[in-house]
């Protein structure tokens, strides 16, 4: 999609990591917890997810997208506490603006990065023309080449990758259609590498094959489309068996227990998926991945999401369940412990590519991502409960301590990004850590009532 770093990482990373939070807050008819859960998470994977980032892979970072990614951050949590406190309650009028709030930033960077993709090709027809023609280059295009933010040098290094030969790398007009398709197949959905395997050594192999049933989980469930690899990540047998089997998968979710109406709604699926597959296999050959090979993204980013969805749930419920074991109560667990189960595959995925290059990527999806989440969850829940009419609007002495350590988050990061010039040091990442440490420390201190929390007292008047 030629997209840049901060833009991938401010939409498709950003969705893809926490759609899942969104979703699993739909459920809960306590809308402080919700308030509290969701600032919460945001202080966790900036702070934490952030501060790993710059700790490990030092990284520069755009200027004015990260700005503006973090004074809308601001403005949101800022305007939903308000309207939180004021009423003690968030209305469906209210809901639409807090939504309408991120539809806005959404616009504005997809303008923005579409301005600057044309912006960056005319300097690059710009300068091919002055070289051509052995005249010196301006400073003025030299100097707007280089503020660009659009194409740094590990971008362009991949955008010199072609993806039409890797597309045809196997691809002969002798071959038969379905040639090596068993061996294609298997190849494919082996969990283990046989060269990773063949030169790692015995912790790292004994840790390949814990993993080995879920990654061979995953590949059966979710397809590959890779523009860098060979065939780009096509294989004709397997996603011809997703496309009946991922669709199941998806749907059997919604139905726990096995009933005639699931029985139904797979019967209708099959009906649809299984003609579909059959056109597949008999219209593409294994050695050339056919032009409809993108559409199976849909497929992988639906999969994706709700091995997410279904991790995330899990870790907060044992989580939840070691709180109470310890006897907390469920405001300190909704702002300390249940956001680690749901963040840490967003830490995981964020460091992940951080180590691969994609640094200013990661970063944009520390900050892009919760605030999707948080503007998403505050802006549907309560309107639904309000459509249900099962609102309850109840505060709790934690959701002002995690309001106070978000904001405090969210601007030392715009401090630190002026100061160092937008360039992430290690130094940031500790100091983000012990950020994050003060944040515990002050929760666990109020759930001990050793100090006041920034929730007001109620008054008992004596009669």
């Amino acid at each position: 999609m030629h997209m840049s770093e901060h833009l991938a990482g401010v939409t498709l990373l950003a969705v893809g990591n926490s759609t899942s939070d969104f979703l699993g807050q739909m459920q809960s008819t306590h809308i402080d917890q919700v308030f509290t859960y969701m600032m919460a998470n945001a202080i966790l994977v900036t702070l934490i997810s952030g501060g790993l980032v710059c700790y490990l892979w030092p990284t520069q970072l755009p200027k004015y997208e990260t700005v503006r990614t973090l004074l809308f951050f601001m403005l949101g949590a800022v305007s939903v506490e308000y309207m939180y406190t004021t009423d003690s309650s968030i209305s469906v009028i209210e809901c639409s603006l807090i939504i309408f709030l991120y539809v806005v930033y959404l616009i504005i960077e997809i303008i923005e990065g579409y301005i600057e993709k044309v912006a960056d090709r005319g300097i690059v027809i710009l300068e091919s023309r002055m070289q051509y023609s052995h005249a010196p280059r301006s400073t003025r295009s030299t100097s707007i080449r280089r503020s660009s933010t659009s194409f740094s040098s590990k971008e362009k290094e991949r955008n010199t990758i072609n993806t039409q030969a890797t597309r045809m790398v196997d691809y002969r007009v002798a071959n038969p259609k379905n040639e090596l398709l068993l061996e294609g197949f298997v190849e494919t959905i082996q969990p283990i590498e046989e060269e990773y395997w063949r030169n790692s050594g015995y912790a790292v192999r004994v840790a390949l094959l814990i993993l080995a049933p879920l990654v061979f989980f995953c590949k059966l469930l979710m397809p590959i489309v890779n523009l860098e690899s060979r065939r780009h990540g096509w294989s004709k047998l397997l996603n011809c068996i997703q496309i009946v089997i991922t669709p199941l998968f998806v749907t059997g979710l919604f139905f726990f227990v096995v009933s005639m109406r699931f029985s139904l709604v797979m019967c209708f699926q099959l009906l649809i998926t299984v003609p579909v597959a059959v056109a597949v296999f008999k219209n593409s050959r294994t050695d050339l991945p056919p032009p409809y090979h993108f559409g199976f993204v849909i497929l992988s980013y639906v999969g994706s999401i709700l091995l997410l969805y279904i991790c995330t749930n899990e870790m907060n419920e044992i989580l939840n369940v070691v709180g109470l074991v310890f006897g907390l109560s469920a405001e300190f667990i909704a702002s300390t412990i249940s956001c680690w189960g749901s963040s840490m595959c967003t830490i995981v995925i964020n460091c992940v590519l951080a180590q691969h290059g994609y640094g200013a990527m990661a970063i944009a999806a520390s900050y892009a991502g919760p605030y999707f989440s948080f503007i998403m969850a505050m802006g549907f829940v309560p309107a639904y409960r309000h459509i249900l009419g099962t609102y309850d609007g109840s505060a709790n002495g934690f959701y002002l301590v995690a309001y106070v350590f978000l904001i405090i988050s969210l601007s030392s990061s715009l401090i630190w990004s002026l100061l160092f010039n937008f360039y992430g040091r290690r130094s940031v990442g500790i100091y983000n850590f012990i950020i994050y440490m003060l944040y515990i420390i002050y929760c666990a201190l109020c759930e001990m009532e050793l100090i006041h929390s920034y929730a007001l007292d109620s008054e008992i008047k004596i009669v």
